[in-house]
């Protein structure tokens, strides 16, 4: 068993002797964040940040995940956003975790551009085509939302998530009824509309 406690008397000592060290507040940090003091670990990454504001892409994103879990959702979209810049090609799930975030937040076509962007970097991620179809869900693009929905499931299914995997057809079967009813309502207007036209011209 890891002694964060003694870890954390070890770095604050580091730093008493030189407070410049930035790689020393980041070490501190997670092992502050590894006994549950995120205010203490979010504060050490700030400092490291404040030496260092190009330190590495990481501190931005453990910052970012521990401002979430204390419900600072903008100032962790500030620093998954940071992380992202500093190391783009880094890792998939930065971008979902802030696809999330952005959902939380209302940001549907943002979302949707972050799981995009996990695909492209892990394009067996199945979680990201997952949430993707279904942002696409609530904003009526139904077509594309099936198309993701059923690359989530074959992923699902190779990776042994059943439950997902099933969850993931039964998105599928009730956005194809909503499809094919909605495509039956427009030819049935369209129908009307042409019965119509066709009446009044023939009365004329």
């Amino acid at each position: 068993m890891s002694d964060h406690h003694g870890a954390i008397s070890d770095y604050t000592e580091v730093i008493r002797l030189n407070s410049h060290l930035a790689n020393a507040y980041w070490r501190r940090g997670l092992a502050r964040s590894e006994i549950g003091d995120r205010q203490g670990a979010i504060a050490d990454f700030t400092e490291a940040i404040r030496l260092e504001p190009d330190f590495a892409y990481g501190v931005y994103w453990m910052r970012g995940t521990l401002k979430s879990e204390v419900g600072d959702r903008r100032g962790a979209l500030a620093d998954y956003t940071e992380a992202i810049r500093l190391n783009p090609d880094a890792d998939a799930n930065v971008y979902w975790v802030r696809g999330n975030l952005k959902s939380e937040l209302g940001d549907k076509q943002g979302a949707i551009a972050d799981y995009t962007g996990a695909i492209r970097l892990e394009p067996d991620h199945a979680l990201a085509y997952y949430y993707r179809g279904k942002k696409k869900a609530e904003l009526g693009y139904k077509r594309g939302a099936i198309i993701d929905y059923q690359d989530a499931a074959r992923f699902f299914q190779q990776q042994g998530n059943m439950a997902l995997y099933r969850q993931a057809l039964r998105n599928i079967e009730e956005l194809e009824k909503d499809f094919w009813k909605a495509l039956l309502m427009t030819l049935r207007k369209a129908t009307i509309a042409a019965i119509s036209n066709y009446q009044n011209h023939a009365c004329c």
